[in-house]
């Protein structure tokens, strides 16, 4: 990463997202590119500028805008909820920055979310990650002069490539908006991070979770009242066929976790 310029392929492997991804990011303009001949190169100074911490939103205007880089209506009302409820402890505890803790602090607290479900499918309770969250925010830089009522709230550099992954998550069906099981699962996979740590002390795993969340879904689905006879529209059409590949996932996961010999067991 010294070089001046990179190529797409570049920071793809730096922020750990699909070269698809960052080719979206300079199409929709989030992240300045310049054309070298028939390549593309991206400025050493404008990924900088991309992960750079961003405003949480203008409070006054209504509403804590989840990042910049994204649209509040891409996001479910439960992420959206989730990301003013980490905005609001920010503020509580006069925290310099917003951190990664945070979110997922806000993840564990609804007892209905899909965050608790998944930690509960995988038997952990979600107080007790909760309270290693509050010892682990409790360590954060603080600074008691800031006020509780600040429209803008600094972002740690960590959530960019955590931003991405859940973009990239979300992605895999056209037009799905951004859930709370794309945040938990991406701060899941972050390699380094304190979440995912403590979530790894628990025994939770990417590929657990993975499972969790298949297994709550097809329980909706089961449980949800069907449609009469209709023709499917195009989009009807492509949710069965995600659905499908979900099951043949899950069969696919529960069988490599199963096989003798493999530590992943649920």
């Amino acid at each position: 990463m010294a070089s001046d310029y990179l190529t797409p392929d570049d920071v793809a492997s730096h922020l750990k997202v699909s070269r698809q991804v960052v080719y979206n990011w300079i199409n929709d303009g989030r992240l300045r590119a310049v054309k070298a001949g028939r390549t593309l190169r991206i400025p050493q100074y404008a990924l900088e500028a991309f992960l750079q911490p961003v405003r949480a939103g203008d409070i006054s205007a209504g509403g804590v805008e989840p990042e910049p880089r994204f649209h509040r209506d891409r996001f479910t009302p439960a992420a959206q909820a989730a990301i003013e409820a980490a905005s609001s402890e920010v503020r509580r505890r006069q925290h310099i920055q917003a951190e990664v803790e945070h979110t997922l602090w806000a993840l564990v607290q609804p007892a209905d979310g899909i965050v608790p479900q998944a930690l509960r499918q995988l038997g952990v309770d979600p107080q007790q990650v909760a309270q290693q969250l509050d010892q682990a925010l409790a360590k954060l830089p603080s600074d008691p002069t800031l006020p509780d009522s600040r429209p803008m709230l600094a972002i740690a550099p960590r959530r960019g490539p955590i931003m991405a992954r859940m973009e990239e998550l979300a992605s895999q069906l056209p037009d799905l908006q951004i859930d709370a099981s794309h945040i938990f699962l991406a701060i899941c996979e972050e390699t380094d991070g304190v979440s995912a740590q403590i979530l790894h002390s628990f025994g939770v795993t990417p590929e657990r979770v993975r499972l969790a969340l298949l297994d709550i879904r097809a329980a909706q689905q089961a449980a949800a009242p069907q449609p009469g006879a209709h023709h499917s529209t195009d989009r009807e059409q492509s949710i069965e066929q995600r659905l499908t590949q979900i099951e043949t996932e899950l069969a696919a996961m529960r069988a490599m976790l199963t096989r003798p010999g493999s530590s992943g067991t649920t």
